[in-house]
């Protein structure tokens, strides 16, 4: 589990650079008008954290409190929704939904795109100039925590398969069981890859 401590200056990090980069661009509030009153779920499944994106007339807002509804709720893993998210923000970038489970409007996720899209931003940049070296450090923390976290899951993942071997082996193993875990490893060990190479970039940014 992360801190309490540590997630809410996640959050408040992550809400500082929303409201700088709007800031930046000087959004007028008609841009803002297709996504006022909508509420988005992010539910990060490896830290066992929820996240609400509150978007209002003027400007946007996190939250861990839970909210009343949501429009459209997003699950998965760190590494999965951090990929969603650089789709939203890069320019002529189709949506990324690799390992998502989704559910409600993804009209609404759509629209957050073309508003994000329409910004021209780039938002690790709007990240360093506002946050500076520290929340940095406090993300590096993040993705590190969640790191050990999958070797965890890829640790016990292996254990279990060679215990369900040893006990069954007299009995033949169909084909699905096989694939499925074969595929459970593979998808644990890419999001174990690309945290890896998200953490060295962030590292080399920031010493």
């Amino acid at each position: 589990m992360i801190p309490r401590l540590m997630i809410a200056g996640l959050v408040a990090a992550s809400e500082q650079v929303i409201t700088a980069g709007m800031r930046i661009v000087n959004i007028q509030p008609e841009r803002l008008v297709p996504m006022a009153g909508k509420v988005l779920k992010v539910r990060i499944t490896d830290l066992d954290l929820d996240i609400w994106i509150i978007c209002g007339e003027e400007h946007w807002w996190l939250a861990t409190e839970p909210q009343e509804s949501a429009d459209v709720e997003l699950s998965g893993t760190l590494g999965s929704l951090i990929e969603t998210a650089k789709a939203l923000t890069q320019p002529n970038a189709p949506l990324i939904f690799e390992g998502l489970d989704i559910r409600g409007s993804v009209g609404v996720l759509q629209t957050m795109q073309k508003t994000f899209q329409g910004m021209d931003l780039d938002w690790e940049d709007v990240a360093t100039r506002v946050l500076g070296p520290m929340p940095a450090n406090l993300l590096i923390k993040t993705l590190r925590t969640a790191r050990a976290q999958w070797l965890t899951s890829r640790a016990s993942l292996k254990r279990q398969t060679d215990e369900f071997l040893r006990s069954e082996q007299s009995s033949l193993i169909t084909s699905d069981i096989f694939l499925d875990t074969e595929t459970r490893t593979t998808s644990l060990k890419r999001q174990i890859d690309r945290l890896d190479a998200r953490l060295k970039r962030i590292e080399g940014q920031h010493g």
